[in-house]
């Protein structure tokens, strides 16, 4: 059962009371550490004492491109998607606040550089009999 979090009444939620609330609403200590690194890099690049509500999309895309833009591929693609969870958990809450704007898109990863053998080679392998099982499942 998710958690209830007590956010503040009555004033606009800041940059950083939005990050802050949606971090401390996470369980996982590695979601945490990760998110910890995308929500909270992209807080202080927006502003952390300006309300959510006055920050613009093209905002999130631009903090984005500036912060990981040079970044590998998963590393972009982590840091996306902390900060589209977080602004989604802000939104369904009912929080006026930016989006992940379209053109922010998630890269694909790059092929892999191990060369994958084939069926026969795989099953020559196996059937050697001069090694063991322990290393043929290795």
């Amino acid at each position: 059962m998710p958690a209830v979090v007590r956010l503040p009444v009555g004033k606009a939620l800041t940059v950083r009371a939005a990050a802050d609330v949606f971090l401390d609403s996470l369980d996982n200590a590695n979601t945490l550490r990760s998110y910890g690194i995308g929500v909270g890099k992209t807080a202080e690049h927006l502003g952390e004492t300006r309300p959510l509500a006055t920050v613009a999309d093209d905002e999130i895309g631009g903090a984005l491109e500036q912060l990981w833009g040079e970044a590998a591929v998963n590393t972009w693609n982590a840091r996306r998607a902390s900060v589209l969870s977080w602004l989604g958990w802000c939104a369904e809450r009912g929080y006026d606040g930016p989006a992940v704007p379209a053109w922010v898109k998630r890269m694909p990863p790059p092929d892999s550089e191990t060369p994958a053998r084939s069926k026969m080679a795989v099953d020559r392998l196996i059937a050697r009999r001069d090694v063991h099982l322990r290393e043929k499942t290795l």
